[in-house]
């Protein structure tokens, strides 16, 4: 335990510090399951110290509520960006309890974070056959795959992970992020266009939708959808590096100048831009 806690307070402690915490509730006499709600509702809404804070105490008890505790600040690490610790973390509950799933699930969630793509999808599987309705699991295996370039067997994935968990929008935005990957562009439009009409304020999911647009050629479409979250310069940038993509030069010049004229604040980017793609004269 002492491992465990050395690993996963490095960078914690000094945000603690600063929250109602460790030392506040001191004084306060709280059931497991309260600590637990309390621990939860602040990962909720992004407040990681406050959550560890209340997650910690569990590790100390003699009885199921320890190894929650303990799942619970290795997903904190996790949802925090901090791979490595939570990679460490999982491994040490691993050793304690070899067959948990969470647990299982998690190491391969973190390797996956970190980039680890072969070794997360062994892990992920594992997870996977002791339990087939995780939609993490299977959401993570679609991201494993489309990282090794196999679209078809992502594509599987990301479609059981949408029956397991729901309609969830980062599924939903991973598949067809991963259409986009695999040149199907024009299926990729089709399922983010009714996700976004769900999901109106899903930013990546609408950006998403305009690469897919852009990749068509549809640059118009793009701009507009593009233009739902930024600023017309900066859509009609972004059109033009599609355009690149697309091998369409002049294309991508027009739209260029285009930001060019509508920019008060990008221009020297742009021009860089409009340089990259100069006619020899």
């Amino acid at each position: 335990m002492k491992v465990l806690m050395m690993i996963l307070l490095a960078g914690w402690l000094s945000a603690c510090a600063t929250s109602s915490s460790l030392d506040d509730q001191a004084d306060e006499i709280l059931s497991p399951d309260e600590q637990f709600e309390q621990g939860e509702s602040a990962r909720a809404k992004g407040d990681f110290s406050e959550a560890l804070a209340n997650y910690l105490p569990l590790t100390e008890r003699e009885d199921d509520w320890a190894i929650r505790g303990k799942l619970a600040i290795a997903r904190l690490s996790l949802d925090s960006g901090r791979s490595e610790p939570a990679l460490k973390a999982y491994e040490l509950i691993l050793k304690e309890a070899p067959t948990l799933v969470e647990a299982q699930e998690g190491r391969g969630l973190a390797l996956l974070a970190r980039g680890d793509w072969e070794n997360a999808r062994r892990q992920l599987q594992i997870a996977y056959r002791n339990d087939p309705l995780r939609w993490r699991t299977l959401n993570g295996l679609g991201i494993a795959d489309d990282m090794i370039g196999s679209y078809q067997s992502a594509a599987r994935w990301y479609g059981l992970a949408l029956e397991a968990g729901g309609d969830r929008p980062m599924v939903i935005n991973n598949a067809g992020y991963s259409l986009i990957m695999a040149g199907q562009y024009r299926e990729a439009e089709q399922l983010l266009q009714r996700a976004v009409a769900r999901y109106p304020r899903e930013q990546r999911m609408s950006h998403n939708l305009a690469i897919a647009q852009a990749r068509q050629g549809h640059y118009e479409r793009a701009v507009a959808t593009w233009q739902r979250s930024q600023d017309r310069a900066v859509a009609l940038s972004n059109a033009g590096y599609v355009a690149l993509l697309n091998d369409d030069r002049a294309r991508a010049r027009t739209l260029f100048e285009q930001a060019n004229d509508a920019s008060t604040s990008h221009r020297p980017i742009i021009a860089a831009n409009l340089a990259s793609v100069a006619e020899e004269r």
